[in-house]
């Protein structure tokens, strides 16, 4: 078992991904006719509040779940798996994918920590070759998924919080890690680490990051890839539901 020095944490939006994982499924959702145009509206005004840093995070949560919980858990995760092949996948970037590696030779655990939903978290974990993931997740009933989110939810302070909790059950220093972030709203785990890095960052966080002496990257260059990984196999479930074994 790794005996990591660091962990290198990874935000997902805007970082690792060229969009909101979010706002991609519902535009997916919208197109193959399973969401009506006014899915596509309130996602639209989400990622305004979202770059304004109002989001009403636990509102969006709760909207995104009660969505989810419409579908049988078989058939909701056969259209992740669509989305993500068609929406997210050909949208992750080339440089996060290399420092990702990079960490990984340097001995390092890497980690993904997002808001976004355990099951796209996954995939994306899986395709990228990281070695975990700290993720929304909510609990499953009767075959379908819930609106009972697991707190604290990993945004803001909530993610500074569960990352602290990894880094302590691995035997790992806060101020020995690394965090990649595009969000002022990951200021908190961003100040906690000893090694914050601002991504493609949003204006406040880039003054922010010029101020702190932080280094800045930009990261644009899709990664490429054409097939959902088969390196590894996705073993993520729910109640007996799964989804696709080669992504």
């Amino acid at each position: 078992m790794k005996d990591p020095r660091a962990i290198a944490f990874f935000d997902l939006d805007h970082t690792l991904l060229d969009g909101a994982n979010g706002n991609l499924i519902v535009i997916y959702m919208v197109k193959r006719g399973l969401l009506g145009p006014g899915a596509l509206g309130r996602a639209l005004r989400y990622t305004v509040l979202y770059r304004l840093n109002r989001l009403p995070r636990d509102e969006v949560y709760r909207w995104t779940f009660r969505e989810c919980s419409k579908y049988p858990l078989p058939e909701l995760l056969r259209l992740l798996d669509e989305a993500y092949r068609e929406c997210i996948m050909p949208r992750l970037f080339l440089e996060g994918a290399e420092t990702i590696r990079m960490h990984r030779a340097n001995g390092h655990l890497t980690v993904i920590a997002t808001a976004a939903g355990e099951y796209i978290s996954e995939k994306v974990r899986v395709q990228l070759g990281a070695d975990d993931k700290i993720a929304a997740v909510a609990d499953v009933e009767d075959g379908r998924m819930t609106d009972r989110l697991h707190l604290p939810l990993p945004y803001g302070r909530g993610k500074a919080e569960l990352a602290a909790r990894y880094a302590r059950e691995h035997g790992v220093d806060l101020g020995d890690c690394y965090f990649y972030s595009d969000s002022v709203a990951d200021l908190p785990l961003l100040e906690a680490v000893g090694h914050p890095v601002a991504v493609n960052p949003q204006r406040k966080l880039r003054r922010i990051a010029e101020m702190r002496g932080w280094p800045v990257l930009r990261w644009n260059t899709p990664a490429g890839f054409s097939e959902p990984s088969r390196a590894e196999y996705l073993t993520f479930q729910f109640d007996g539901a799964e989804g696709e074994r080669d992504g």
